[in-house]
């Protein structure tokens, strides 16, 4: 009886070590790719004072909340400029969001020029005081995700190379 559960929890735990094995080094990926769209912008952005339209809470099923924010601003050449669904820390939604209301009305951003009115949140728009916090999630993450790929990696290796090996069974002889 012993066995089997411990063959059944081995089991688990391998295919645990290939899902690290293989979607860690995806988020450490996206992560570090994250991080250098905020080092070209924070680079080479253009500065102004965007408008915070408004704000969003997500809270997750399984815990955890995320926030972003909508902003309009006007560009050099006075054309209105707009981002949606930017992603903000919680430590700095905490400081522009008390309940269900924003505590503040405008925020400084940089954002890559577009041919449009409207600028890709995930990579044209950094707000510049959560810039620093959202560059050292990135960084956690990129380090997070390297180290489960890599124990991952081992991990499933060890089980490959030493896994259970039966010997053959020679049939009986009558």
């Amino acid at each position: 009886m012993i066995s089997g559960i411990v063959g059944w929890i081995l089991a688990k735990v391998k295919w645990l070590l290939l899902i690290a094995a293989v979607g860690g080094p995806i988020m450490a990926f996206i992560s570090w790719n994250d991080a250098q769209h905020r080092q070209k912008v924070a680079k080479d952005g253009i500065e102004a004072t965007a408008a915070i339209d408004g704000a969003t809470r997500t809270k997750r099923k399984r815990g955890g909340t995320s926030y972003t924010v909508n902003l309009k601003w006007k560009d050099k050449n006075g054309k209105d400029m707009s981002a949606d669904k930017v992603a903000v820390s919680n430590a700095y939604a905490n400081q522009i969001i008390m309940g269900d209301r924003l505590r503040v009305a405008t925020t400084r951003i940089k954002y890559l020029p577009a041919a449009e009115n409207v600028v890709d949140a995930e990579t044209g728009v950094i707000i510049t005081a959560d810039n620093d916090r959202q560059e050292t999630t990135d960084g956690e993450m990129v380090y997070l995700g390297s180290g489960a790929g890599l124990v991952g990696i081992l991990g499933f290796g060890a089980f490959w190379f030493f896994g259970r090996r039966r010997e053959e069974q020679q049939p009986a002889q009558a």
